[in-house]
């Protein structure tokens, strides 16, 4: 029991969102007493249910119909109510299996646990990654891609690679081109990107390389292709579960508006971003998003990590009557496997 109800009115709240969450209808006072063992009489529970309604707990859609909780209501239920299940051990399993492909780039291992998680939760999976800038290097290739460009592939340590064009670059020679690398990877030990190029900029500014051409072209080479910073990445799987949802395939708007977020990047990072350098699940109850537009939606999402060092976050994406008590286990459960899957790597 949380604070400021007493132990019949927490009951009924419980009841009304666990049976909401499983059917989207409202819910009426005879509903809950036969769910109760009728304990309580329809007429107490009605008056339970208009006290709630007044605390900003419970709403009416229709004057004759029964109350639906409202994101105050989800909330208090979340914090003081939710009973977790424990993941099913075929769900773990499938999980582990996901994650088990330790060869495979950071990108499709991501895909393959955000897929998974989307089937079995039915519900819409999303990973940003935290932009590459802020992960630390595995190792900087220049190769040449045209006559007149020039390739940089920067691998990081958890096996995300990040590739940037580096125009009119004519003249560097295999040979050239080689000697720049070795150089460029020599200064990259243990820094991020940015920290890169700082690094770059100052060897730039030393003496000896006023005096060594080929050191020279190797850092001015460098600082150009670490001009850009990255925005991060963006997974989203199982948007077609956003269908299933009554609230939204009976409103062809509102659906419209959820999926054009989906193809947005910039409302993918601030829905979940939140999380990212969080160690605690998050979730963000309809209103509760900072996204205005999206009043309507659920976020559960967790952050992952590789070492100490935040990688990105994972989430899922949903109806505000999100069945709360499998989906948070869920993604905690792939969050603490993606920081497991990324520190080995």
């Amino acid at each position: 029991m949380g604070p400021g109800l007493d132990d019949r009115a927490t009951q009924v709240l419980r009841y009304i969102v666990e049976d909401y969450i499983a059917t989207a209808e409202p819910v009426g006072s005879r509903t809950i007493s036969k769910m109760m063992g009728q304990a309580l009489s329809p007429a107490t529970i009605r008056n339970i249910m208009a006290d709630l309604e007044e605390m900003g707990y419970l709403a009416q859609p229709h004057t004759s119909a029964g109350r639906v909780p409202t994101g105050a209501g989800f909330r208090y239920y979340i914090d003081y109510l939710l009973a977790r299940r424990t993941l099913a051990r075929g769900d773990v399993d499938q999980l582990n299996r996901a994650a088990e492909e330790g060869n495979a780039p950071a990108d499709e291992l991501v895909r393959q646990v955000s897929r998974l998680l989307a089937n079995l939760s039915r519900q819409t999976s999303v990973v940003i990654v935290s932009r590459p800038d802020h992960q630390v290097l595995r190792s900087v290739n220049l190769m040449r891609a045209a006559v007149d460009k020039i390739l940089l592939v920067a691998v990081m340590q958890g096996g995300w690679v990040q590739h940037r064009l580096i125009e009119e670059e004519p003249g560097l020679t295999g040979d050239d081109l080689e000697k720049i690398n070795a150089y460029l990877n020599e200064l990259a030990g243990g820094l991020t990107l940015p920290q890169l190029r700082v690094r770059i900029l100052t060897e730039l500014r030393q003496e000896k390389a006023q005096y060594d051409a080929v050191m020279r072209r190797a850092l001015t080479v460098g600082a150009r292709a670490l001009e850009d910073t990255a925005s991060g990445e963006v997974f989203v799987e199982g948007r077609a579960n956003i269908l299933d949802q009554p609230e939204f395939a009976e409103d062809v708007h509102r659906l419209k508006r959820i999926l054009r977020a989906f193809e947005e990047k910039s409302v993918i990072f601030r829905l979940l971003d939140r999380a990212m350098d969080s160690k605690a699940i998050q979730v963000s109850i309809g209103p509760e998003n900072p996204v205005e537009d999206l009043g309507d939606i659920s976020v559960v999402a967790s952050g992952y990590r590789q070492g100490e060092s935040a990688v990105g976050s994972i989430g899922l994406i949903g109806p505000v009557r999100m069945d709360y008590s499998r989906v948070i286990p869920l993604v905690e459960y792939t969050a603490s496997l993606l920081t497991t899957m990324f520190g080995q790597r």
